[in-house]
């Protein structure tokens, strides 16, 4: 239990999951952004693999 204010009887408690399933729910928002960010930047590089593939393909074929 989290404790706030001072030793008096008449103070504040707070059970942990207060604060466990805020930081629980944030960790996976983060978490799920992330997978999300480097997913994106995954395929964005390899079609431009592909394209410059393409790219080059078609110089060899101009040069037979």
């Amino acid at each position: 239990m989290v404790e706030l204010g001072s030793k008096s009887p008449f103070g504040q408690s707070f059970d942990n999951s207060v604060f466990i399933i805020p930081a629980i729910v944030i960790l996976a928002i983060v978490g799920f952004c992330s997978y999300k960010l480097v997913n994106s930047l995954k395929a964005k590089e390899e079609k431009q693999n592909q394209r410059r593939a393409k790219r080059e393909e078609k110089k060899i074929k101009k040069t037979k």
